[in-house]
């Protein structure tokens, strides 16, 4: 029996090493609204705070650097403090309950956009230019 069991062990425990798509981020809207809106004063308000400040931060970089791949400016203004970002990300999360179960830098970037909306540029050149009426003579 104790032969059968390591055989089987044997066979599974390197099926962990192979590399597995996540579909998932690894923190859901959930998680990071428990630690961005832990209790002041408790033992993990600190940890907790500089957790969901670094997270909120690095999903903004990595949209931002995203973006600027594609050649694209960032939507977010640059004069925007890390405390307004998480203000945006705190408040869109308990606005929106129901969307927490998915990945939190979906709703990072959710919050984000919804707060400051990119420009459709596409849309602002394919505006027809406005054409200016003459003058209209009065006669006398």
């Amino acid at each position: 029996m104790m032969s059968r069991t390591l055989a089987c062990m044997a066979l599974v425990a390197p099926l962990g090493l192979f590399p597995v798509a996540a579909n998932a981020g690894f923190y859901t809207g959930d998680e990071l609204y428990a630690v961005c809106t832990a209790e002041r004063g408790s033992n993990t308000y600190v940890e907790n705070t500089y957790e969901c400040i670094a997270y909120i931060t690095g999903a903004v970089d990595a949209f931002n650097t995203t973006r600027k791949a594609a050649k694209l400016d960032s939507c977010i203004p640059a004069d925007v403090t890390i405390s307004q970002l998480k203000g945006v990300t705190v408040d869109y999360l308990r606005r929106n309950p129901e969307d927490r179960k998915g990945s939190a830098s979906e709703q990072v970037f959710a919050a984000t956009r919804k707060e400051w909306p990119c420009k459709d540029k596409k849309a602002e050149t394919k505006k027809a230019p406005v054409k200016k009426k003459a003058p209209v003579k009065k006669k006398r």
